[in-house]
């Protein structure tokens, strides 16, 4: 064999052991050690074949290609491989972000739940939108002409406001003022001169609502057995009613009449009691102050009773010397 065959079959043997060799790398790395899914995203944001792939932060894989999707070109399919045993669940969401600001895009995964389904190798992840930088310039162009227009209805509108807080504030002023103060002074000056003028009524008023009251409870506890016996009464003659109706219809208005001139008589007495109180304490102040002349008159006559037949009384007895 000449040496440019022996030369040529050495390439051929290095290509083939090249390829196997990569073919050999990819499949462990990317089939045997690793489980692919796929994710749809309406913008990429950037990434591309080897991105990162962070599982609640923690880098679990990389992105195996980026594509239009054959459905749809409108929205991008983006398979990708990680770990396994990472637990991708129904409820973990796709995104692609950074980690800092200057850093390069990756695909983020959440955690999801522990209790959803775990999703099997080749089943597609839900995903969320990314905002492009593109979109936030938008809006915070969207953001500034705001705020040009609320500067300028606040430039419009501030010295209204201002005005009218300075009338409020002159208003308050005038209310504050020394000459209000000393008027509201004296008006609390006069209401507690009044209170205290009327606390001795007040409290005498109060005094006899109190007695008013204990004398309707003794009245009315008084009426209770009157009331008892009638229920007895009522109950007792129940088999008879029919016959005797009118007799005891006449009668209970005869007793309601008299329970009537009781009350009016009650409200009398207690009436002319009220009204003739101040007379009734000087009677009976006057009693007391005749019972003790009386009791006077008696302890005289007990130590004195020739008082009764002398006008004089006889001259006291000289002790003999």
């Amino acid at each position: 064999m000449s040496l440019e065959a022996k030369v040529g079959v050495f390439v051929i043997v290095s290509l083939l052991v090249l390829g196997a060799t990569v073919y050999f790398v990819r499949t462990t790395q990317n089939v045997r050690g690793q489980v692919v899914y796929t994710t749809y995203l309406r913008y990429a944001g950037g990434v591309a074949d080897g991105t990162p792939v962070l599982f609640a932060g923690i880098r679990v894989g990389q992105v195996a290609s980026v594509r239009p999707s054959a459905a749809d070109p409108t929205r991008i399919e983006i398979t990708f491989a990680v770990k396994a045993g990472t637990p991708v669940n129904e409820e973990s969401i796709a995104r692609v972000g950074g980690v800092t600001l200057m850093s390069s895009p990756a695909l983020f995964l959440t955690s999801g739940s522990n209790n959803a389904r775990r999703l099997g190798p080749g089943e597609s992840v839900r995903s969320q939108e990314a905002v492009s930088q593109t979109e936030i310039a938008a809006r915070f162009a969207t953001l500034a002409d705001s705020a040009n227009d609320v500067m300028m209805l606040l430039k419009q509108e501030v010295p209204a406001v201002t005005g009218e807080a300075r009338a409020v504030l002159a208003n308050l002023r005038e209310i504050s003022g020394t000459k209000n103060q000393k008027h509201v002074e004296a008006i609390l000056a006069e209401l507690n001169t009044m209170v205290r003028r009327e606390s001795p009524k007040i409290a005498h008023i109060t005094e006899r609502m109190t007695a008013l009251a204990g004398h309707a409870d003794e009245l009315v506890v008084s009426v209770q057995p009157l009331v008892a016996n009638l229920d007895h009464a009522v109950t007792n003659v129940s088999t008879t009613v029919d016959a005797v109706r009118e007799p005891l219809t006449r009668d209970l208005a005869e007793l309601q009449r008299t329970l009537e001139n009781a009350r009016a008589l009650i409200d009398s007495v207690r009436s002319v009691v009220g009204d003739n109180e101040d007379d009734i304490h000087q009677t009976v102040r006057s009693l007391q102050t005749a019972s003790e002349n009386v009791r006077l008159l008696s302890e005289t006559l007990k130590e004195r009773p020739w008082n009764l037949i002398r006008t004089t009384q006889p001259p006291d007895r000289k002790v003999p010397r």
